[in-house]
């Protein structure tokens, strides 16, 4: 268990063992979240669009398909469309 102090205007200051561990960067967003009952979460917070694209990322990595094969498909649709 590690325990943070409050400094004036509520600023706290996270360990550094903890920020390399999550790899918090000074700048970076958190959300806290309150849990009631005096407990609150700090999470960092992640842009949707970040977490949509390691969603995908994921999915082609599950499903094997590569960069390169993305790049084919795409070629492949260009020439189809410029056919037309």
């Amino acid at each position: 268990m590690t325990t943070v102090k409050i400094h004036s205007k509520g600023t706290i200051t996270i360990p550094a063992k903890l920020r390399k561990k999550y790899k918090l960067e000074e700048g970076q967003t958190l959300t806290i979240i309150d849990l009631s009952k005096g407990a609150i979460l700090l999470t960092p917070k992640v842009s949707q669009v970040e977490k949509l694209a390691n969603q995908i990322a994921e999915i082609f990595k599950d499903e094997g398909i590569t960069f390169e094969d993305l790049l084919q498909t795409l070629n492949e649709l260009r020439k189809t469309y410029n056919r037309s």
